[in-house]
């Protein structure tokens, strides 16, 4: 944050924070008695075509499975199934769409009580002692995976798309 590229640096940030922020991501409370709040930290990444990218991330490593995790698991697609179902789409000329969703992680709502304190160099005045309740899984988080893909399962099978038990991660939607 001291080099010569510190304002874009500083406005990528804050734009990080604006987006955790409209998403509802944590509300600022005292730290229940017997508590730890787990550390964040900034990651920067400068982007090939120049763009600035900052990411807060939680330092999930100083969790403890039972009490602030229970699972961490999350399904992957067999690449045996991919090529199968591009196979099938070339043959009965199936129309395919494939999406990426910007800061995915952060729709998963969290079901453990997870606190961590607030990031550096946006520490809310007047709330310094103040820790964030966690309401969905940011970055680093060990069950970051586990609740996006709750979410993600949720929201598809409310779309009426089938869940595929011969892979996990296949949905296929009839009509």
């Amino acid at each position: 944050m001291r080099s010569a590229q510190a304002d874009q640096w500083h406005d990528t940030c804050q734009y990080e924070m604006d987006t955790l922020a409209k998403n509802g991501t944590w509300t600022l409370v005292d730290l229940p008695a017997g508590r730890k709040a787990v550390k964040s930290k900034w990651v920067f990444k400068r982007k090939t075509d120049g763009r600035y990218r900052a990411r807060l991330v939680a330092k999930g490593f100083t969790q403890i499975q039972g009490i602030d995790y229970d699972e961490t698991f999350s399904p992957v697609a067999r690449f045996e199934s991919l090529r199968l179902i591009l196979a099938l789409a070339a043959l009965e000329d199936w129309e395919i769409h494939q999406m990426d969703i910007k800061s995915a992680f952060l729709n998963g709502l969290l079901e453990e009580e997870i606190y961590m304190e607030q990031p550096e160099g946006f520490i809310t005045p007047g709330q310094e002692s103040k820790v964030c309740l966690l309401k969905k899984a940011i970055y680093g988080l060990k069950q970051a995976l586990c609740a996006w893909n709750i979410q993600f399962h949720r929201v598809l099978i409310e779309l009426s798309f089938m869940h595929m038990y011969s892979n996990a991660r296949i949905y296929v939607y009839r009509r």
